[in-house]
């Protein structure tokens, strides 16, 4: 396996808020096969991937390529501030403004 994949299912796991024991549960497998694949010194199926990739909620093309996983990184910000401004439009104008002084405050670094 590659240490790009190693390093995405790690970085999976940690995003879906699991433990190593958790996802090994999960897997049934145990927490140091887990380990060894995080630090790509233990092979997977392409049923441990597919399973992975249910778990923690990520397309196995995201654990396999890079190129991928840039886009993927661009469509979920995209999707985020999508979301956030559909928040914003429930809110009234007051409370517009409110969220705006807390943003600017928080970029200048005094919140």
């Amino acid at each position: 396996m590659s240490e790009f994949t190693a390093k995405k299912l790690k970085e999976a796991r940690v995003r879906a808020g699991l433990s190593q024991d958790e996802a090994a549960s999960l897997m049934k497998l145990n927490k140091r096969a887990i380990s060894q694949i995080e630090a790509a010194q233990r092979n997977l199926s392409a049923d441990e991937l597919a399973q992975f990739s249910r778990i923690y909620e990520v397309d196995v093309r995201e654990l396999l390529f890079l190129e991928f996983t840039e886009a993927g990184e661009e469509q979920r910000l995209a999707a985020k501030y999508s979301s956030f401004f559909k928040l914003l439009e429930k809110l009234s104008d007051r409370d517009i403004e409110d969220v705006y002084w807390v943003i600017k405050r928080k970029v200048e670094g005094v919140l």
